[in-house]
């Protein structure tokens, strides 16, 4: 028989898994000196008092949630894997120089430009001349703008992606820019001031040029 003294340990920890304790039953017996135990069991004489226990809160264990997936579309699946650039994009003018002038006897202008960290696929970028879009534009690293007139120029790269969104815009240079032809030359020589007339005497014709 197991005693146990009523003070001494919860009612609770005697409910066990077999015989009257699986009901939540336990005996109550007082000795003869007055001392009062507790079993599962009844004793043998009979002489025992049930008590009735109350249903045992058991919280169950908190199992860790799965975490939820979203599945991916079409376009994720595509740009999984890819790696883009790390960092912003920069684009700078590295040829011609700011201030650079063009001579007559220069035919080809490239515009040479640098993009970093790196260029991105499918991106390319065109020039802004005088405020206004140059015509044609490069998916490389340089771009013919050969076609510019005489003149003063301010020159600034614009870097787009595939879908003509701008990524990154360059410093504005200037170009001095001289042709042959028009109705100035590209470098005018000064005029020699005229020599002053020589004093002619009264009566003395003046000279004719020659013809």
């Amino acid at each position: 028989m197991l005693k146990v003294l009523c003070l001494a340990t919860p009612l609770f920890a005697l409910a066990g898994t077999d015989g009257g304790s699986a009901s939540g039953t336990i005996y109550k017996v007082v000795g003869p000196d007055g001392q009062v135990t507790f079993s599962d069991t009844p004793p043998a004489n009979g002489q025992a008092q049930k008590v009735e226990l109350a249903p045992i809160n058991v919280q169950p264990i908190a199992l860790p949630r799965p975490l939820s997936t979203r599945k991916l579309s079409p376009k994720d699946r595509e740009d999984e894997g890819k790696e883009g650039p790390t960092g912003p994009l920069t684009i700078q003018i590295v040829s011609p120089q700011d201030g650079a002038t063009i001579p007559p006897g220069q035919r080809f202008i490239p515009l040479q430009v640098n993009v970093q960290p790196v260029y991105p696929e499918g991106a390319s970028f065109f020039a802004v001349v005088d405020g206004k879009p140059w015509n044609g534009s490069s998916e490389g690293a340089g771009l013919d703008i050969s076609l510019l007139e005489r003149g003063t120029h301010s020159v600034q790269a614009v870097l787009t992606d595939a879908r003509g969104q701008v990524l990154a815009q360059s410093q504005v240079i200037t170009l001095y820019v001289k042709r042959p032809g028009g109705r100035l030359p590209d470098n005018p020589a000064p005029r020699a001031p005229q020599a002053p007339k020589a004093p002619v005497g009264p009566g003395i014709p003046q000279a004719q040029p020659t013809p």
